[in-house]
Parts: structure tokens; sequence; C-alpha cells
């Protein structure tokens, strides 16, 4: 994840929300028309991890190991980790 030090969240607009089972995003709303529909929005296990916090020494020290092409990057290891991931995600959708 790449943290610039600014406010990185962005706001979502109602035609992005999809409801719970959809297939296809919920179609946008006229200004000022109200909805009743119900949006279930569910947290899961990796998002709810503290191990979140950025330390920016780490952070620094990458930047610079990239800037000085010191930073050594093993592309196998981060495509088992990245299918890992997915995997889990998948499983955790069932």
């Amino acid at each position: 994840m790449k943290s610039t030090g600014g406010d990185s969240t962005k706001p979502v607009s109602p035609a992005s929300v999809q409801e719970p089972g959809a297939g296809s995003p919920l179609a946008p709303q006229r200004p000022g028309a109200s909805s009743a529909r119900a949006v279930k929005v569910e947290i899961s296990s990796l998002s709810a991890d503290d191990s979140g916090v950025v330390d920016s020494g780490r952070v620094q020290a990458a930047k610079q190991a990239i800037i000085d092409g010191r930073l050594n990057i093993d592309p196998e290891l981060v495509a088992d980790k990245l299918i890992g991931a997915t995997r889990e995600f998948l499983v955790a959708a069932k």
C-alpha cells in the first residue's frame, strides 16, 4: 500500500455501492430522492488486524532503498503472497 502522508480516503458514490448478492451496481439516485434500500457491509478479518499501523521509519528506509537501487523484490514471493491472499478472500466470501 502506498502512503503519501495525506488523507487517502475517497467518498463512495451511490453508483458504486452494491446490494447484497447483486451482480451490478445500484442505479444512481436523482438528487434529493430518498432510498429505502439497505446495503450490507462486511468487514474482513484482514481489515480488523491491529498491525495496520504504519512504521514511518521503515517507509522512509524503503523509499531510500528504492532511490538507491538497493531494494530487492522477489517476484515469485510477491506472486505467492498475492495468490494466498486471494485464496483467503475467496474462501471467506463463500
